[in-house]
């Protein structure tokens, strides 16, 4: 011991290094900290999104909305894929469950059960899927729709802010196109 320090160790097992340590630089410990985080929520969310893909634009067979200016578009894409994406969107963002509507027919289920009910009762051009977790979320695909409306519009009551993002992200390397947060 030179100097009032302890040599170091010639054997280099690690009790005998942290004693060794200690005992030059004092042992000292590290406090605990704990920062409180608060979990933020979005409330009364709307994500619209227009798909990039072909549109047709259909004009109204009534002279009534012909005169007033009432035109549809029509979007070429599949609804299957599409709701399944947007289903699989939700159960990231912590959506378990799901009803999806089907002009008048609703189902009820997991993912799975509802994608296979889906490609054996898949009629017509919207389909509407509805959520709950802490709040509801309520989305409608339709390729036939309004120029005012959008081919893809998700209305989410209440929703964590990471949850959200989840969803985004999800959707956002899947689904092609332009979208909005209202």
């Amino acid at each position: 011991m030179k100097y009032g320090y302890p040599e170091p160790p010639w054997t280099y097992s690690p009790k005998e290094i942290n004693e060794w340590i200690n005992a030059l630089y004092g042992g000292h410990r590290c406090r605990e900290s704990r920062v409180e985080r608060e979990k933020k929520w979005l409330k009364n969310v709307r994500v619209v999104i227009d798909l990039n893909v072909e549109k047709e634009i259909r004009k109204p067979s009534n002279i009534i909305l012909r005169i007033i200016g009432i035109e549809k578009i029509e979007e070429h894409f599949e609804l299957l894929p599409t709701a399944e994406i947007i289903l699989r969107a939700l159960r990231k963002a912590g959506y378990k469950e799901s009803k999806i509507r089907i002009k008048n027919r609703i189902i009820e289920g997991k993912i799975k059960k509802l994608m296979e009910e889906l490609a054996e009762n898949l009629q017509g051009n919207e389909i509407e899927i509805i959520s709950y977790n802490d709040g509801k979320a309520t989305i409608k695909i339709s390729k036939l729709h309004s120029k005012k409306e959008h081919s893809i519009e998700a209305t989410f009551d209440k929703i964590k802010e990471k949850n959200f993002q989840k969803f985004l992200i999800y959707i956002r390397k899947r689904l092609h196109g332009k979208e909005r947060i209202e």
